[in-house]
């Protein structure tokens, strides 16, 4: 998984690039900010038939206080009990 840019301000456009999902699965692209086990779904994206998909989210806030590294992450919505996950990590910039 990779984001593009992998540092932005809050509300800035960010490219998700995913592999290694089935072909044709449903995949859910969420944020983790800096506060502790504090998740946002940012939308669903259904995987290629390369089991890959490319897609934009916006950057959420930061509701954190900072002691958490924040990460984009993408989970199977198919099998949620697979550890089928993907996630990369994000930097906030003024």
């Amino acid at each position: 998984m990779i984001a593009s840019p992998d540092m932005a301000a809050e509300g800035a456009v960010v490219t998700i690039k995913v592999s290694g999902f089935a072909p044709g699965e449903q995949v859910r692209i969420s944020f983790r900010d800096t506060s502790p086990q504090m998740e946002v779904d940012l939308r669903n994206v259904t995987a290629g038939p390369d089991g890959g998909f490319v897609a934009e989210v916006k950057v959420p806030r930061d509701r954190g206080d900072g002691f958490e590294e924040s990460k984009f992450r993408a989970w199977s919505v198919d099998d949620v009990d697979a550890n089928n996950t993907a996630d990369t990590p994000f930097t906030y910039i003024d």
